[in-house]
């Protein structure tokens, strides 16, 4: 039997998946999209600002226009000036109008389609002013526009004007362009930033930590793989502190399984070999106990006994050595009548000095694998009888709580102490009677195999009681 490796040469560092992005580039796009998205969030009112900002520019050269207009005589200018003062105002018509006096018109003297609803500089909302501002922008807007806004100098002054909307198209296409240039920059300038303090106090740490960890992994027994934390105060210098404290008490496990495994396949050996030997001794000790000489017929029972207890620590040792118990294979047990069976192998039918009581309800089935089940109560119950040499009651009691069947086994021994219970289940520590103590580890491995769990319920000068825990049938 071989010593088992600290670790499976199969199991490698993890591979990479081909193609796969890596943390940083990651944080690196994200970045970049978040500040897209910031900017677009902020580009909208913008957009809608500056199409009220060229609108009311617009009303202010078109009231400088009127003013030209109202100079002239009469109210009246030639035709070339009039063309002129619309195109310095980039409109086709200008119109001011006063509560007290007439409209004065500026126009190209062409017939212009019908308008819809003029757009109100004195009144607006912001969201109308972003909706006309995307429709202008993508080019659905009607070819003309009619604006209505107060004059700079009088409030009590309108000026109405209309305009064309391509070259407010244009304009509102080269601000956005100049704006998405901006943006662009300022993601990329941003995302850089992020992305080397990312780096450098993010990922940077974090992949010396997955490479302490992917280095441990393939050979846990280099102490060499073991970080060496830095003098971070943060999470994750915390982190680095930590896993320096779990790899170097998992290297000291996994060393000491190794050394548990060669002393476990040394002392297996040594019970196979022994077992052999006290099989002859056992073959011996049973002519001395037929022997008819007094003095031999004295000594031949404690011969017998030192040479079963032998023989059974042996088997005890071999059972232990093993791996791993077989997979409990479950069914459905009748308790009552099965726990009878396991007190009549032990000799409690025989009217021995113990009392024996069976107190499982005749009703009781337990889904539970028979040999391992039987492993379990022979070993508490042989433990209780022994605890009694001069004699006491043995109680066995079962009931269903819940989704559990609690078995109990109490006799009235002397109970354990102290030093025995903290230890009572941990292999060649936890005996009560001089013992190994690897019947209650086995024990305790069954039930645990079953989902279960076995316990010390209570122990003192009146008695000891066991408890186990199984899973209930449905």
């Amino acid at each position: 039997m071989d010593t088992p490796p600290l670790h499976d040469g199969s199991a490698a560092a993890p591979q990479q998946a081909v193609g796969a992005v890596s943390l940083s580039s990651r944080l690196l796009l994200l970045t970049i999209l978040f500040v897209m998205v910031a900017e677009i969030l902020i580009y909208l009112p913008s957009m809608a600002r500056f199409r009220i900002s060229y609108l009311e520019a617009r009303i202010e050269l078109a009231d400088q226009a009127a003013l030209a207009l109202l100079a002239a005589p009469n109210g009246m200018v030639s035709a070339e000036l009039e063309d002129e003062l619309l195109r310095n105002v980039g409109g086709k018509l200008v119109a001011m109008r006063r509560l007290e006096s007439n409209a004065l018109i500026l126009s190209d003297r062409q017939e212009l389609p019908m308008l819809g609803k003029p757009v109100d500089l004195s009144n607006w909302m912001w969201w109308e002013a972003i909706v006309d501002a995307v429709s202008t922008l993508s080019g659905n807007a009607d070819r003309y526009i009619r604006v209505v806004g107060p004059s700079p100098r009088d409030p009590k002054t309108r000026i109405e004007l209309v305009l064309p909307t391509a070259p407010l198209t244009e304009a509102l296409r080269d601000f956005s362009w100049r704006i998405f240039s901006l943006s662009l920059l300022i993601s990329l300038v941003t995302a850089g930033l992020v992305y080397l303090s990312l780096q450098w106090l993010l990922v940077r740490p974090m992949q010396r930590l997955i490479n302490s960890i992917v280095g441990f992994r393939a050979a846990p027994e280099d102490v060499r793989q073991i970080i060496r934390p830095t003098a971070r105060r943060d999470e994750l210098g915390l982190a680095e502190r930590e896993l320096q404290v779990m790899q170097q008490e998992l290297r000291h496990a996994l060393t000491q399984r190794a050394r548990l495994a060669q002393l476990g396949i040394a002392v297996s050996k040594i019970s196979h070999d022994l077992r052999n030997m006290l099989a002859s001794a056992q073959l011996v000790s049973d002519r001395l106990a037929a022997s008819e000489d007094p003095t031999v017929r004295q000594v031949a029972p404690r011969l017998v006994g030192a040479v079963d207890r032998a023989i059974a620590l042996c088997a005890q040792t071999l059972r232990y050595g093993k791996a791993e118990e077989r997979a409990p294979e479950p069914e459905n047990i009748a308790l009552r009548s099965f726990v009878e069976d396991v007190a009549a192998a032990l000799g409690l039918a025989e009217g021995s000095t113990i009392r024996w009581h069976n107190a499982v309800p005749s009703d009781l089935t337990l889904p539970a694998d028979a040999e391992h089940l039987y492993r379990v109560l022979n070993n508490l119950m042989r433990n209780a009888i022994q605890a009694m040499p001069e004699g006491g009651d043995l109680r066995v009691a079962a009931a269903i709580s819940g989704r559990e069947a609690v078995i109990e086994i109490a006799d009235t021994g002397s109970g354990l102490n102290n030093e025995v219970s903290d230890h009572l289940f941990e292999p060649f520590r936890g005996s009560r009677n001089g013992g190994t103590g690897l019947g209650l580890a086995i024990a305790r491995e069954l039930v645990r195999a079953h989902g279960g769990e076995l316990e010390l319920a209570r122990t003192g000068p009146l008695g000891t009681t066991f408890r186990i825990r199984l899973p209930a049938a449905s």
